[in-house]
């Protein structure tokens, strides 16, 4: 099975504020917040070296595979939503 998303190491992404590479490094949460937003894993919060920048950064990155097959996903659910409302109608009418 193919691998929809990975782990991201977003220390080496640009600061959003000076747009500096490679100096964003892991901020402790501080608020019960925080730590609700880090427990789900998608977020980490970051601290800029350069500007002292303070926010998160998303931790999942997604493959153009990836795109493809959610989109494949989501049609595949949108068809079979479509013959269900189509079977329930049929059924319902008899």
């Amino acid at each position: 099975m193919r691998e929809i998303s990975f782990k991201k190491d977003a220390s080496f992404d640009k600061c959003p504020n000076c747009k500096s590479v490679a100096n964003l490094r892991r901020s402790r949460a501080k608020s019960p917040f925080e730590q609700g937003v880090k427990k789900l894993g998608i977020f980490n919060y970051y601290r800029c070296r350069e500007c002292d920048w303070r926010g998160t950064r998303l931790n999942i990155g997604l493959r153009k595979t990836s795109l493809k097959t959610i989109l494949i996903y989501l049609l595949l659910m949108l068809a079979t939503a479509i013959v269900v409302q189509f079977a329930i109608q049929k059924f319902a009418m008899k």
